[in-house]
């Protein structure tokens, strides 16, 4: 779990929902959500405090670490973070749900509400794996012309379903950073991650939001001044919009040095109501070197 996620987006779903009891966009929120839950493992078996209410026994789960220092739970117990959909297959068990923030929202999640709530069945997917020279192949072949001809009209900038549509269309590049020079590593260009590591994607903050990053080109990367080290990858899009709103992140910038169009978060939770795949190309087993 991203150490920086607070869960800002759900909790402002939550006031929503005080006010309104409206429940698609915070179930929506729910779904890519995080969570904390006290637990240890004895034997093989998850084991967990309960709490029990007019004789239903619930699970307590977190928002994150300040809702859970609220709450009076054994400190024998460890936080386990898991996605949403580990909480829906645990209403399988003989609880009766959960509780989310039992001193905050106390919002129980129950078998009959479980119903309401989708797993991120969109991501069951089989991966296409590429080898080293496929990609370095794919890299050079890239050509994003229609996508980028429609950038050219400033009117396209808010024109998200057409533009999501040319998105996942296009193969685009997200920058990823390391500490270390890896130039060293890398062949005709291209560097295995499987012998260095799976590298952080850069992102950028606009007041107190903070964005994913991605290019339709390799001329638009600039990198600013970074201690760290910049490296290509080529874009998985459905992936990278999983990635930001499991992390808690406010959207996603295209082309930040020039065009930069925020593609906002709610957008992207919409988008994703109706989208599904059922295979998906797996390309951040690598990384690139980026052109003098």
């Amino acid at each position: 779990m991203n150490k920086t996620i607070t869960h800002k987006h759900l909790k402002r779903q939550f006031d929503i929902f005080n006010e309104t009891e409206e429940l698609d966009d915070l179930f929506a929120e729910l779904q890519f959500s995080t969570l904390l839950l006290p637990a240890d493992i004895e034997n093989d078996n998850l084991i967990f405090p309960l709490l029990r209410f007019k004789d239903k026994k619930y699970a307590p789960v977190f928002t994150d670490i300040h809702e859970y220092n609220k709450c009076n739970v054994d400190e024998g117990f460890a936080l386990m973070p898991n996605e949403f959909d580990f909480y829906l297959e645990l209403l399988d068990s003989e609880i009766d749900g959960i509780v989310i923030d039992v001193e905050g929202e106390r919002f129980p999640i129950t078998k009959e509400i479980r119903e309401f709530v989708k797993p991120n069945y969109i991501f069951d997917y089989d991966c296409n794996v590429f080898t080293m020279k496929e990609m370095k192949q794919m890299k050079e072949s890239i050509d994003n012309s229609e996508l980028e001809e429609f950038l050219k009209d400033k009117a396209n900038f808010w024109d998200y379903e057409k533009l999501i549509d040319l998105l996942l269309d296009a193969d685009l590049f997200k920058v990823v950073l390391s500490k270390d020079d890896l130039s060293c590593k890398a062949e005709n260009g291209v560097i295995s991650l499987h012998d260095v590591g799976m590298l952080p994607a850069a992102i950028t903050t606009k007041a107190t939001d903070s964005y994913a990053l991605i290019y339709s080109s390799e001329s638009e990367v600039k990198p600013k001044n970074n201690p760290m080290n910049p490296y290509l990858q080529i874009v998985n899009l459905p992936e990278l919009i999983k990635r930001v709103l499991l992390d808690d992140l406010d959207g996603i910038v295209l082309n930040e040095n020039t065009q930069n169009i925020t593609i906002p978060r709610e957008f992207l939770l919409n988008f994703l109501k109706d989208f599904s795949c059922p295979n998906i190309d797996k390309y951040d087993d690598y990384a690139f070197v980026l052109s003098d």
